[in-house]
């Protein structure tokens, strides 16, 4: 899938630079596994992991928006529209 927008500055830099300089280190090695099969999938149904990623889609204020856990309470959230992905984020949201 595309990626029209993101939220995280961090992000950003690390998906146009390589530049990880603003995400945890720890972060680090799952945060590019998870982009690499986001940017590969042609749909959100191509979007497969391990059991650990929990991918899903949020309910209540936040639905229509899909989380992949990254570690801990840290997750990637993002909508899906037209078949891209758009505010792509790097949350502690729990």
């Amino acid at each position: 899938m595309n990626i029209r927008s993101i939220k995280h500055r961090g992000l950003r830099r690390f998906i146009e630079d390589n530049d990880p300089r603003e995400i945890r280190g720890d972060l680090v090695n799952r945060t590019r596994n998870i982009l690499t099969v986001l940017m590969t999938a042609s749909d959100i149904a191509g979007v497969k992991g391990p059991p650990g990623w929990r991918v899903h889609e949020l309910v209540g204020d936040r639905a229509g928006i899909w989380s992949i856990s990254v570690s801990g309470n840290w997750r990637m959230t993002f909508g899906i529209v037209g078949g891209e992905i758009v505010e792509l984020n790097l949350e502690d949201y729990h």
